[in-house]
């Protein structure tokens, strides 16, 4: 409120007040002496009533409502390493005009708070200090040994904590219960503070509380202080704690690090990469070829010189002039470029044989541009630094040659060759880690998708039935055969497209460009068929299989297990891949109705999308039951993980908590605070950091090397869980209280979110009972439970599950950079956890 809206001053020290029986209690406490203050307003022992007050305080200071000193650049700010700024301040201080520096406080908070928020020391005695009013109170503990909770306990908060064998933790911190509902003259006042809020939870000052043996009939007339206490709440308070600003400005610094958004500038072009085209004259004492492993050949044919000099023409037209004579002399040999081919088609990661026709796929009769592709993500999956830089070089080319190739002969738009080259061009820009390739191939991906629906590849009555005669001869069996594998691979590019789709919505949050209610078309044909390496063995594999029944995505929505019916002949795993990907379509329709309910609570009820939810969360449970578990696979694993995230992102306002860690800048950050603080009060945010947990036991379970690309975005999703949660929801009371069923119980039982489920689980997850955590390693190796209340911890053991997984010193540019990222939010948090939150 500012001065001239309060008519009353004191001409004594010139204070303002907004009544006139305001002002004469003010002046009233002028003229009392220390004796007569004593008599007529009775205050606690120890405590100076009127502390003195800077001249001029800094700014720092008084929007924390810290005591500064008369010296500037003033003890705190030089201690903490603050600028000390103290200008245009006086004013508003002379005049007492608490409730601007409330106001101030939601944009000059700073980084730490030197007020604490309440420790019960082990004498048995405590100390409350108050720099913002400058005074101190101590007082006796007289609470009898039962009433005291982890009195004589030491508060583990950021250390990693042993499992002992009774179940439980070492004590740790806990909520108080709310005990002062009736008077109690055995309570300790000092249990009031134990796990209190910090200073900066509101915009007023706290005022001293009063001993439990004060007098009914003392007299309880307001003091200075007390009004100067109420005046303050002319201002709203914030009741959620805003980030502090230098925790905020360290994880969007940590964001801008990663580069999640492209940011151009002039160097920026699709020439810059061209220097890479050509080899370095000596990498190494051997040459690159020789260094990868390629243990058996995909393809009999090797690759010939005149397909190499193809590829050469394709990347000379989208070469600048003053790069061509370096390209054109380094680039790779035909023996490196036939390595690189066959790497890719064998690798288990990269999955070829699921959208390209291994059998048939002869590089010296394929397209320039998918041969190209495919040395190009051969390149990449060797993580060899030379041939990485390579890799994505010709990815660049390939990206820009083939719209200039379908600008030429718009008939190419239908060419199956040209769209697969497209599409893994797309998936190396979209997981490379350069935030300009992924944003390019985001974009890119739309006109794949309208290519491909426009001719109606993405409907049933595109694709001809399966019949085959069996008194063809060899040469029509061939003919029908190699018909058969073309209409095939149409089938499974367009589920493969609708897979890289569904990533990467669930990766960067854009809606999904392929509608789950537009895909009709048949599901893939079983491996049998696919993988058949002659004519004679794909008529014998349609023969045996007779005529099964044909199943479509919206037969699997309905009947989850319908796959694995004994009349059924498809693809498994396509087929889950492809369930996933429609279920995340609805999840993301979900996510956006919800999103629109808590923006607008009063205008949409909350019926429809909590029923919502729940229907797809059975629907996701009855799917799991239905993948067989008794041998893992690869594949398998990360389909479960995919189905985790799902479940996750379904009880979870993902990106309000990237907004809260800071990915667009601190502002945000604060703005979104609230919010985020009430989602982790509520059973959703324990069932998310559950799911969280699930995901991360599936991630430990992969083999070395294959956490990458869209698999370890989702560990990072996990971790971002796990880190808002173990911020916020540690700060809760009401839903973390009731840790023991008895006061003698003082250790809460811990609940293990990465192990399968239990009772002490389903207790936490609706009760909200117990001490969640996850697995970790002290650093004497020893399994130990780390709780989610020390995020730093959390975020070091999920990141190094990432670094661990790759067994040499380079990893790709994707989990290297994510690794950075969550040691930017670990970095934030240990600062966070001390106060700064």
């Amino acid at each position: 409120m500012s001065a001239h809206n309060r008519p009353h001053k004191c001409t004594i020290c010139l204070k303002a007040f907004t009544r006139t029986d305001l002002l004469k209690r003010h002046a009233a406490s002028h003229a009392n002496t220390g004796s007569d203050q004593s008599a007529t307003a009775p205050r606690l022992q120890g405590v100076d009533a009127t502390p003195n007050r800077v001249t001029k305080a800094c700014r720092a200071c008084a929007s924390n409502h810290l005591r500064c000193t008369e010296t500037k650049p003033c003890s705190r700010c030089v201690e903490k390493g603050f600028d000390c700024q103290w200008s245009n301040l006086a004013e508003g201080l002379e005049n007492g005009d608490s409730s601007d520096e409330g106001s101030d406080m939601d944009t000059n908070m700073q980084s730490e708070a030197d007020v604490s928020s309440g420790v019960l020391a082990q004498d048995g005695q405590s100390t409350v200090e108050s720099d913002c009013l400058g005074i101190s109170m101590e007082a006796t503990s007289s609470a009898p040994t039962g009433t005291s909770l982890y009195a004589s306990q030491p508060v583990h908060h950021n250390g990693l904590l042993a499992h002992t064998s009774s179940g439980t933790f070492t004590p740790m911190r806990t909520s108080i219960q709310s005990q002062a509902q009736s008077p109690n003259p055995n309570f300790d006042v000092n249990l009031l503070f134990s796990d209190f809020p910090d200073l900066g939870l509101v915009s007023g000052s706290w005022t001293t509380p009063l001993p439990t043996t004060v007098p009914f009939d003392a007299a309880i007339e307001l003091d200075d202080m007390d009004l100067q206490f109420l005046d303050t709440y002319n201002t709203t308070a914030d009741q959620n704690e805003p980030a502090s600003s230098t925790s905020n400005q360290i994880r969007a610094e940590a964001f801008r690090n990663f580069q999640w958004r492209f940011r151009p500038s002039v160097n920026d072009h699709a020439g810059a990469e061209e220097h890479n085209l050509s080899l370095p004259e000596a990498i190494d004492t051997t040459s690159p070829e020789s260094r990868l492993s390629v243990n058996l050949r995909i393809t009999c044919a090797r690759l010939k010189s005149s397909i190499r000099d193809r590829i050469l023409t394709l990347v000379i037209k989208s070469c600048r002039p003053g790069n061509l004579s370096k390209a054109v002399s380094s680039f790779p040999s035909v023996e490196l470029l036939d390595t690189l081919v066959q790497y890719y088609l064998g690798s288990p990661m990269a999955r070829t044989d699921s959208y390209i026709h291994t059998p048939t796929c002869d590089p010296n009769t394929k397209r320039p541009e998918l041969v190209a592709a495919m040395a190009a993500a051969g390149a990449v999956l060797t993580l060899d630094p030379a041939l990485v830089k390579l890799g994505y070089a010709i990815q660049e080319s390939v990206r820009a040659a083939l719209p200039e190739v379908w600008e030429k002969d718009n008939s190419l738009i239908r060419d199956l060759q040209l769209s697969q080259a497209f599409l893994i061009s797309l998936e190396l820009g979209m997981w490379s880690g350069y935030s300009r390739k992924a944003e390019i191939s985001e974009s890119f991906l739309q006109p794949l998708v309208t290519m491909l629906r426009r001719d109606n590849k993405l409907k049933k009555t595109r694709y001809l039935d399966l019949s085959l005669d069996p008194n063809l001869d060899d040469v029509s069996l061939e003919k029908a055969w190699h018909t058969w594998v073309d209409m095939e691979g149409f089938r499974r590019l367009a589920f493969r497209m609708m897979h890289h789709d569904a990533k990467s919505s669930m990766s960067l949050f854009p809606s999904p460009l392929i509608s789950y209610a537009e895909v009709q078309l048949h599901l893939p044909s079983s491996p049998q068929l696919w993988m058949a390496t002659t004519p004679q063995q794909w008529k014998q594999a349609v023969l045996a299989q007779g005529s099964p029944q044909k199943l479509t995505l919206f037969d699997v929505l309905d009947n989850p297990e319908a796959t694995s019916a004994p009349d059924v002949a498809v693809d498994e795993s396509l087929s889950r891949e492809a369930f996933l990907s429609c279920v995340w379509g609805m999840a993301w329709e979900y996510i956006q109705m919800s999103s629109l309910q808590r923006a607008k609570p009063r205008r949409w009820n909350d019926f429809v999308t909590t029923t919502r939810r729940d229907e797809l969360s059975k629907l996701l449970s009855h799917f799991q039951m239905s993948i067989n578990l008794s041998a893992p696979t690869t594949a398998n694993l990360e389909l479960l993980i995919r189905l985790e995230l799902v479940l996750l992102h379904l009880h979870t306002p993902f990106e309000d908590l990237q907004l809260f860690a800071g990915i667009e800048g601190p502002e945000q950050a604060r703005g979104i605070s609230p919010a985020v603080h009430e989602w982790a009060r509520g059973e959703a945010a324990r069932k998310a950091v559950w799911h969280a947990g699930q995901a991360l036991r599936l991630t430990r379970q992969l083999p070395p090397g294959t956490i990458r690309d869209f698999t370890a975005i989702m560990v990072y999703h996990a971790s971002l869980t796990f880190w808002v949660y173990g911020l916020v929801a540690d700060q809760q009371g009401p839903s973390r209280a009731q840790w023991t069923e008895s006061p003698g119980d003082l250790a809460p039982p811990v609940v293990w979110l990465d192990e399968l489920d239990g009772l002490l689980l389903q207790r936490f997850l609706q009760l909200g009972s117990g001490c969640p955590c996850i697995h970790g390693l002290s650093e004497r190796g020893e399994v130990v439970g780390v709780p989610l209340s020390s995020p730093d911890q959390v975020m070091e053991i999920v990141s190094e599950v990432l670094r661990a997984n790759f067994d040499r010193a380079t990893r790709p540019l994707l989990v290297e950079k994510l690794v950075q990222l969550m040691a930017g939010l670990q970095r934030s948090s240990r600062g966070a956890e001390g106060g700064e939150m």
